[in-house]
């Protein structure tokens, strides 16, 4: 196999974080979000759905859920020291792949112009929700062609440009090739989550921070330098993302 560079997100200015719903960056990679800004990254959230369907109080109509759901997503985003949110409207859990989908998200990266671009893995085994298989596909998908003039050349007359993406980065992965020290970033990540109020509480709450603080704990043992706490991703060029078998093993 072929010996290739992973890309260092700490070498990148700029990060797009592109997630299905307003909760899961800040469960998912909570701790490298801080630490990323800490270190001078620009950092962008990208929120695919609305995040209609993610509360069972029927009481609460589908805009009250998106509104406190928007709210708890900057609430948590000011922990990590987010500043840039960027927001589609597609429906909670009825994401497809289409025309549609895909022309936002390019326009969104061309628009933001990021060195690299943190998403969900939808190859993940068993993962059934169906809004992060298709972010992260859709996402993967528009990382490569953002830079090519022919796709959408409608926005380009609009003041944009193409934009080339150095980088992708999986996270909720199980093929990760890069390890990141989150020991002064735990806290936060966890106050972060717990921002979250519509979604975590009680006996769920404290079995949400448990089962991530006891990953990032098994995921510190990958880590070179001494930790305790680490977060893991799947890190790859763009390039890497079309017939390409070896990819999974990079």
């Amino acid at each position: 196999m072929l010996s290739i560079e992973i890309p260092n997100p700490f070498k990148m200015n700029r990060a797009l974080f592109i997630q299905p719903h307003p909760d899961y960056n800040d469960i998912s990679a909570g701790g490298t979000i801080a630490k990323l800004i800490d270190a001078g990254t620009e950092v962008h959230y990208l929120t695919v759905t609305n995040g209609s369907s993610g509360n069972y109080n029927t009481d609460l109509s589908n805009l009250d859920v998106i509104n406190i759901r928007r709210r708890e997503q900057e609430k948590a985003g000011t922990i990590l020291g987010v500043k840039h949110y960027h927001l589609l409207n597609f429906q909670n859990g009825h994401l497809f792949d289409n025309e549609e989908l895909r022309k936002e998200i390019v326009y969104v990266i061309r628009k933001v112009k990021p060195d690299i671009i943190f998403t969900v893995d939808p190859f993940l085994k068993y993962e059934t929700h169906i809004d992060h298989i298709v972010t992260g596909r859709v996402a993967s998908f528009a990382a490569r062609i953002s830079p090519n003039p022919r796709f959408y050349p409608e926005q380009l007359q609009k003041e944009l440009n193409v934009h080339r993406v150095k980088a992708i980065a999986y996270y909720t992965t199980n093929h990760p090739n890069t390890y990141i020290n989150i020991d002064r970033y735990l806290e936060k990540k966890m106050e972060a989550i717990q921002a979250h109020t519509s979604q975590f509480s009680g006996e769920y709450l404290t079995y949400i921070t448990n089962y991530f603080t006891e990953k990032a704990k098994q995921v510190a043992k990958q880590v070179k330098d001494e930790c305790s706490y680490a977060e893991c991703f799947k890190i790859l060029s763009p390039t890497l993302l079309h017939s390409n078998v070896d990819a999974i093993s990079m």
